[in-house]
């Protein structure tokens, strides 16, 4: 169990308080994919620290730091090449010198472990592939087994944050979590998201819940989420919550309201092949005056929605309503005519 500090409060409330806090600690700085700085740890009540007294935050806060080095968590400070001694400092796990026992297992264990470890990362879809990589390294020492094989190594289009595995036990537990996000457009914003559901397309991992701030059901693509905090709280996932309808087709972003289109799509096409192509997102219904399938969907970009049509003209996709799709589907048509003269 973790120490106390030595102050005036009743022994075994300041024991549970110093505890927590350095549990907090541990936690944000293990979740966070950037370091942080001493403001950003020390006025964060949720953590612990936060108090008027900002002189006493400095000192809980070296005090903390020293129970985790005890414990073999070591928590680094950072400065940025030329900084002046009184700028503010930054702090992260060093996880080069951090350590844990590993005596728990046999070394045959480590061996079966890092088999299945490999197993996992042959694959290119496994959303937690930093998180592995480390295990790896950890149980590489324990055996005779090569380091990390290149074709293991390689990392998809993007590198998942720390936060990942935070929102994924959230997720497990039903527990909300404090999460720090960074838009397309580069703003920061703080939000509470109860995960109801997440997915991966086109090589990144999105996270679909109720969001505190809008109040209202969002999507959150994981590398945005530069921080996360302990999840609190509980919540339970609505019955008639479907996280397919909340994947991604190429006209869905778009600025402005989004408009009702509709396609049809030859009657011949078999299911296999209509799910993978919608998505199951919409609404299919059979015409049999047309011999055809009509999808209706809801498109956030029309010039993109009939290029999507376009792109599966193979199959017999074509533009039905509204005129606007159809014109669209027409000028994408003239405009690959005039390229190739």
């Amino acid at each position: 169990m973790l120490e106390s500090d030595t102050t005036a409060q009743p022994e075994g409330l300041e024991l549970s308080e110093t505890a927590l806090r350095i549990l907090n600690l541990l936690f944000i700085l293990n979740a966070s994919s950037v370091p942080l700085t001493t403001e950003q740890i020390i006025s964060d009540a949720d953590v612990g620290y936060g108090s008027a007294n900002r002189a006493s935050d400095l000192k809980k806060f070296k005090r903390d730091r020293e129970k985790l080095a005890e414990r073999g968590v070591i928590v680094k400070e950072i400065r940025p090449e030329g900084a002046q001694r009184t700028e503010e400092s930054l702090w992260t796990i060093d996880r080069s010198s951090t350590y844990a026992s590993l005596g728990a297992i046999s070394r045959d264990d480590a061996d079966a472990l890092l088999r299945a470890v490999d197993e996992c990362l042959s694959r290119s879809d496994i959303p937690f592939r930093r998180a592995l990589l480390d295990i790896r390294q950890r149980l590489q020492t324990m055996t005779s087994r090569e380091a990390v094989p290149a074709s293991l190594d390689a990392s998809p289009s993007h590198q998942e944050s720390r936060a990942a595995e935070t929102l994924w036990s959230a997720f497990a537990l039903r527990r909300k979590v404090r999460i720090a996000y960074i838009d397309a457009k580069g703003s920061e914003s703080q939000r509470t998201l109860a995960i109801w559901g997440m997915f991966m397309q086109d090589g990144h991992t999105y996270y679909v819940g109720l969001d505190d701030q809008s109040g209202s059901v969002r999507t959150f693509r994981g590398d945005r989420i530069v921080r996360a905090w302990r999840p609190t709280g509980s919540y339970a996932i609505p019955s008639w919550f479907d996280v397919r309808d909340y994947l991604f087709l190429p006209f869905d972003l778009g600025a402005g309201l989004a408009t009702k289109v509709s396609f049809t799509i030859p009657a011949a096409v078999d299911a296999a092949e209509l799910k993978a192509l919608t998505k199951e997102r919409g609404e299919l219904t059979c015409d049999e005056s047309r011999g055809a399938w009509v999808w209706t969907v809801k498109a956030g970009d029309v010039t993109e929605a009939a290029r999507f049509a376009l792109a599966h003209a193979q199959c017999g996709m074509r533009p039905l309503a509204p005129q606007k799709l159809v014109n669209a589907w027409k000028a994408c048509i003239d405009k690959a005519v005039a390229a190739h003269g």
